[in-house]
């Protein structure tokens, strides 16, 4: 055998190792791509399920903030009227407290009066219970002469 029988039989197998090599990494990367496949649709049943999860969480959260919205609206004239009672209340307190106020001052001025004008207070009450009692006596004599 010769140097060019050998070195075409070593270039033969080479390409023939070569070959296997290449078929076997074609199977390799047929099976990959296959499993690449699967698992690609795989994700878009899930994509499409977890899109479809989202879009009805989105109608219940749209659904729930137009009830929200609703109730809100529904509760506006109610707060309205609360706000309305309290200012009503606000006006009845100040009302009150200058009622009060007034009634204070007009104790007081009483009082006043009464402390600088006792004695002649005295005076009408002694004079009043003076005249009650004249007229007691004058009803009585008037009755007994009637009976006589």
């Amino acid at each position: 055998m010769t140097w060019m029988e050998i070195s075409a039989v070593s270039s033969a197998l080479a390409f023939i190792v070569l070959v296997v090599f290449m078929v076997r990494t074609l199977i390799a990367a047929k099976q990959m791509l296959h499993q690449l496949s699967v698992t690609v649709a795989q994700t878009e049943q899930q994509l499409a399920k977890t899109a479809g999860e989202a879009e009805q969480l989105l109608k219940q959260a749209c659904q729930l903030t137009e009830d929200v919205h609703m109730q809100v609206l529904a509760i506006e004239p109610t707060i309205q009227s609360i706000e309305k009672t309290g200012a009503a209340i606000g006006d009845v307190a100040s009302v009150l407290r200058n009622g009060t106020r007034m009634m204070n001052e007009s104790l007081h001025g009483a009082e006043r009066v009464v402390h600088t004008h006792q004695k002649r207070i005295q005076d009408v009450m002694e004079w009043a219970t003076t005249g009650y009692e004249l007229w007691q006596r004058w009803q009585a004599n008037r009755k007994a002469k009637s009976d006589n």
